[in-house]
């Protein structure tokens, strides 16, 4: 999507990452991305076999990809309660720009 003043958001959705949208997601100013589960806790939910990313897979995508914010949807609620603080620190582990991971019916504003 065109926000304007050359900025764009882009959402990969909830499969993996294709490299065929790198020209879509390269420099966004915002990347929207499933983040299924921890990674720590892949074993656990299983992802992959599912065609889903962790936590560290989108922010290892979102950093390749240059992007300035990150909004990480999840799908995973067995640890609702705290899962906005193991997301953020497992995520600012592989991502060094604007994280984010709101609160199921959080509204942000872009």
């Amino acid at each position: 999507m065109d926000l304007g003043n050359g900025k764009k958001l882009t959402c990969c959705g909830d499969e993996p990452y294709a490299e065929c949208e790198r020209v879509y997601a390269e420099n966004s100013e915002w990347l929207l991305h499933e983040a299924f589960c921890l990674y720590s806790e892949r074993d656990i939910f299983d992802p992959y076999e599912k065609h889903h990313s962790t936590v560290k897979d989108a922010c290892e995508l979102a950093e390749k990809l240059h992007v300035k914010n990150l909004l990480l949807y999840h799908t995973e609620d067995k640890n609702i309660s705290v899962r906005k603080q193991h997301y953020t620190e497992e995520g600012k582990q592989y991502y060094h720009g604007n994280l984010l991971i709101p609160d199921d019916l959080e509204a942000l504003e872009l």
